[in-house]
Parts: C-alpha cells; sequence; structure tokens
C-alpha cells in the first residue's frame, strides 16, 4: 500500500504529458484496425474450417451409408433355380438393356427376366412349387413369395406330384398392372397384358384382388378375367388342350425309378391336365404291379409314349382322358 501512496504522490507533482501529433494517432489507430481486422479474419478462418470439416463428415456418412445399402443390394436374395429352359432368355440390365444369357441357372429378387419368341422357362420356387414362363413373357422376380408378371404368361403348380423332388410350395402372389393373384394349393394360369389380367384354374381356388374388383375367385374349370372397370368375367374352360400345351415342355424332371406305373401315370395326367382311366381291372392290376427305372427327362408325353410301349399295356387319349387298356402277353411275337 505504502508503495502505491508513494507512486500516487509522484504523479500528481509530475507535469502533463503532451498531446500526440495528428499524425502519429492516426498511424496508431490504423494498426490497431490492421491487427484486428487480421484476428478476426483468422476466426472467420477457423470457422470456415470447421464448417467444411462438418460438412465432409456428413458426406461421408452419406457415402458410407450408399455404399452399404449398394452391398446389401448385391448381395441379392436367390428365389428360384432353373431346371428346364429353351430358347433365347434375356436378364433386364442397367438402362432397360436386354442381356441375352446362356447359362443362368438361378433367379434373384430385383431380376427381370425377358423371354423370346422360342422360349420357355422352368423353375423349381425356392419355397417348393413348380413355376413356368412361356414365350414373349416379361417378369419381375420381386421377392421370395411373389412375382410382378408384366406381360405373357405363366404357369404355377405349388403341389408338384411325388415323383417330383420339390416340396410343396408355402405359396406364390403373382401381382400385375390389373391386379393381384393369390391361390390356395393349386394349379393355374396367369396371363397379362395392357389390356386385360386372366387366371386358368386347373385344380383348387384363385383369389384375384385389385382396384376395380376386390376378392374375385375361380375355382377348378374355371377362367376369370379382369379388365379396366368392368365387372370380372368367369367362363367354365377344360384343364387341358392348346391354351395348356406350352406347359408340358419345361415340365420338372421326375424320378419314376422304383415307381409303378400307376404312379407315372397319375404324373402324366398331372402335367397334362387329363383324366386316367383303366378300361379293365387287370390294365389297372399291370399298372399297380409295373415297376420303372429311371428319370424322366422328356415332356409327359413323349415320356407316356416310351415308357408304355414298355409295358403290356396300350392308352389312347380322347378328348380329356387317358384310356389304359391291358395287353395279352401271349400275343406279343
Amino acid at each position: 500500500m505504502r508503495g502505491d501512496k508513494a507512486i500516487e504522490e509522484l504523479l500528481e507533482h509530475a507535469a502533463p504529458r503532451s498531446t500526440p501529433p495528428t499524425e502519429h494517432e492516426s498511424m496508431v489507430r490504423d494498426a490497431v484496425y490492421a491487427e484486428w481486422r487480421a484476428v478476426t479474419g483468422r476466426v472467420r478462418m477457423r470457422q470456415r474450417m470447421t464448417f467444411f470439416a462438418v460438412a465432409a463428415t456428413v458426406l461421408l456418412g452419406i457415402a458410407v451409408s450408399f455404399n452399404a445399402l449398394q452391398v446389401t443390394d448385391v448381395q441379392s436374395v436367390q428365389v428360384a433355380t432353373i431346371s428346364k429352359s429353351h430358347g433365347s432368355i434375356y436378364l433386364l440390365g442397367d438402362q432397360s438393356v436386354l442381356n441375352q444369357v446362356t447359362d443362368l441357372e438361378s433367379i434373384s429378387a430385383g431380376e427381370v427376366i425377358v423371354t423370346g419368341e422360342d422360349s420357355g422357362i422352368g423353375l423349381e420356387w425356392g419355397n417348393g412349387g413348380s413355376l413356368r414362363i412361356d414365350k414373349n413373357t416379361r417378369i419381375r422376380f420381386t421377392s421370395e413369395d411373389s412375382v410382378y408378371l408384366e406381360s405373357g404368361r405363366i404357369y404355377f403348380d405349388s403341389r408338384p406330384s411325388q415323383l417330383v423332388a420339390a416340396i410343396t410350395g408355402s405359396g406364390l402372389e403373382i401381382t400385375t398392372d390389373h391386379g393381384s393373384v393369390r391361390h390356395l394349393g393349386t394349379q393355374f394360369m396367369t396371363y397379362a397384358d395392357t389390356e386385360r389380367l386372366s387366371v386358368s384354374v386347373r385344380e383348387g381356388e384363385v383369389a384375384v384382388d385389385g382396384v376395380y374388383v376386390e376378392e374375385a375367385v375361380a375355382v377348378k374349370g374355371q377362367r376369370l378375367t379382369v379388365s379396366g372397370g368392368a365387372r370380372p368375367v368367369v367362363v367354365n374352360i377344360n384343364g387341358y388342350g392348346e391354351a395348356w400345351d406350352w406347359i408340358e415342355n419345361t415340365a420338372p424332371s421326375a424320378d419314376v425309378d422304383g415307381k409303378s406305373v400307376d404312379e407315372f401315370l397319375k404324373w402324366v395326367g398331372r402335367e397334362t391336365g387329363l383324366q386316367v382311366s383303366y378300361e379293365s381291372s387287370a390294365a389297372e392290376q399291370k399298372a399297380r404291379d409295373g415297376i420303372l427305372k429311371g428319370n424322366i427327362d422328356m415332356s409327359p408325353r413323349d415320356e407316356l409314349r416310351l415308357r408304355m410301349s414298355g409295358e403290356d399295356l396300350d392308352y389312347r387319349i380322347d378328348g380329356g382322358t387317358i384310356y389304359v387298356s391291358a395287353i395279352d402277353s401271349s400275343s406279343r411275337p
């Protein structure tokens, strides 16, 4: 405290300081202003750098997330395997370019298949069942239990014969621009184009639900057609004939080794839509006793012609029925 008082007394006796020249005051003021601008400039630069750093972090996060999504998309889910195919088959690639494929073995969710004028595909559906694709068809495989039929014709059998290795299917939903198709344990054919959707049922029951129709149902022997806002039309049809013939060329391979001729005939009937009728009890017994070997790789009718030639049985097809008769073995040459 005494030191402070002594300094105060000395200052009281000191003469007043002279006012600095104006030009000196201006120089000092300019120097202070320049320093202030330098300091604030550094602050702004730090702020800008902080902003850019944050922005870069955000962009990096977006890029990582996008790449993660791309990896997930690449790791797609297999929904079906190809058991049979013929003709020109295409996969829809980038920019809607059709790429012809010759060695396609499986189908994954998200892929689009386009068939040519001369082609057809038989698929073992991942959840069970047999899916067939006709010529001039465009179909997207959307998930493990659904497809989008843009145009063309497909066939689904949810309960293949016991001679076929595939398990019973749990279900398949077919969506189109006109509505969706759901089934209950059945064989059915679906056709779609820009004007209409039609579903033909060989066995079981199918329901169609769309913008202008709700739970319209078709059962065995019926075809249901939906077109625009018109009421659904249901007509009676046969489960065999020219409209169904195309599916036989893509029927799944079957194992008949150790199976009876009767079991084989039931498989042929299921694949062709034909009924099997024995013309005598003797013919039926021979069919039950006859045992086959090997696998089935040809179409059902071709296999029928081949297999029956080695048995004491004859057959004829009349209308929607395969009539089987016995041959007297003693009359064979």
